[in-house]
């Protein structure tokens, strides 16, 4: 059956950028089918890794939070969240059990960031894109780039976050034709970032940069250069924010409201000019800290197995959710769930600081598992973030951990 059903990861770049709806409904699609498979021939072997084994921990824990919650409703999301392990486990399989996969997933990849960075220009150049979806304004003035999502501020997600796999798609392109494209791969490093800026989403810009500056310290297969590479990535900061202060001033607008910089006033009354947020010594804005707030009161009346899954919106009345995985799960989940969660934070952690600074990145293989390391490290810091238990952002970081098993296999 995986000779067909298979072909429908083909359509997951894709769908992820028509909406939440389709990609969720190619993983649920494919994680059953593979969850018959594995009993109908076996494939437990396939699950036999540190990444299942801690998953399969975390997720009867966050099922032990919904079964002494209140809202057992929550079963509806803890239970179902099995189906991002098992797919990560099937990307692996697919990765493993058919060569030409790699191949052709990886041109679809290239095919979906070009269509977007394209889109994206011409949107931001002459305010509607290929779609005629205009160009979305704040209040302000200031114009950010959304491309196919409308309304939504997803393009500098769906960038930043995905970037890496874009990256190992080139690399293992260039595996099988032995080309060189230094200089257009920099031009593409380049483009990437420069539209993430122009969508003005903040943790997806903190992503990104976080990101290029880790490749340009250790990358032995794109940047050869580094100091040069470096230089002119600086100076495109410099050029971008010297024709678009407006674009400056919402960046620094992280610092006004955590306090690091004054932002300035306007009367008597102090109100506040730049930015738009309140000053303070806050985590990253006065809106996120009082989530995190409410987030610890929360888990210290729930210490061992949170409120259950989606049921913060229950108890607060200015969120859905905390728009932080750390403050979430405590909340949610409780001490037990956030334990596994935090250990393969630092696991992550060391491993990434480990090929940092102790060791030599010797061939291409090794050099995509740098790159996941790097993006898994970003997305699980205890920054402003999603919903944990969104399916879009879920189905973006379970991406990754396929293709490192896969990695984790192979002869280096």
């Amino acid at each position: 059956m995986t000779l067909y059903y298979h072909k429908l990861l083909y359509l997951l770049p894709i769908a992820l950028i028509t909406g939440p709806f389709l990609p969720d409904l190619i993983v649920v699609t494919c994680s059953i089918l593979f969850l018959i498979d594995t009993f109908r021939y076996k494939l437990f072997s396939y699950y036999n890794n540190e990444f299942f084994k801690f998953f399969l921990i975390f997720f009867i824990l966050i099922n032990l939070s919904s079964l002494f919650s209140d809202n057992l409703i929550s079963f509806k999301y803890s239970l179902s969240y099995i189906r991002y392990g098992v797919f990560s486990i099937f990307l692996f399989f697919i990765l493993k059990k058919f060569p030409n996969f790699k191949f052709n997933f990886s041109l679809i990849i290239i095919f979906v960031f070009s269509f977007l960075i394209l889109d994206g220009f011409i949107q931001y150049f002459f305010g509607k894109n290929l779609f005629f979806f205009n160009l979305e304004n704040y209040q302000t003035g200031l114009p950010f780039v959304t491309s196919v999502f409308e309304e939504e501020k997803k393009l500098g997600s769906f960038l930043s976050r995905l970037s890496p796999i874009l990256f190992i798609s080139i690399l293992f392109i260039r595996e099988k034709y032995k080309f060189k494209l230094e200089l257009i791969i920099i031009i593409l490093i380049f483009l990437i970032f420069s539209l993430t800026l122009l969508t003005t989403e903040r943790i997806a810009i903190f992503i990104i940069t976080s990101f290029i500056i880790l490749l340009s310290l250790k990358s032995n297969y794109f940047i050869f250069s580094k100091k040069i590479f470096l230089t002119s990535f600086f100076l495109l900061i410099i050029f971008i924010f010297n024709f678009n202060p407006e674009l400056l001033e919402k960046i620094k607008s992280v610092f006004y409201s955590t306090g690091i910089l004054f932002p300035g006033y306007v009367d008597e009354n102090q109100t506040i000019v730049r930015g738009g947020y309140e000053q303070g010594l806050f985590f990253f804005s006065k809106f996120y800290h009082d989530q995190i707030v409410n987030s610890y009161n929360l888990f210290k009346e729930n210490i061992f197995f949170g409120v259950g899954a989606k049921n913060y919106k229950l108890f607060v009345t200015d969120g859905w959710h905390p728009h932080n995985y750390h403050a979430q799960i405590l909340s949610e989940f409780g001490i037990f769930s956030y334990i596994i969660f935090i250990l393969v934070f630092i696991s992550i952690s060391f491993k990434l600081i480990k090929i940092l600074f102790f060791e030599k990145i010797i061939n291409p293989n090794y050099e995509m598992k740098f790159y996941i390391y790097c993006i898994l490290f970003l997305n699980l810091l205890p920054i402003p973030n999603g919903d944990f238990l969104n399916n879009w952002l879920n189905i973006i970081l379970y991406l990754p951990i396929g293709f490192l098993l896969f990695l984790n296999e192979k002869k280096i």
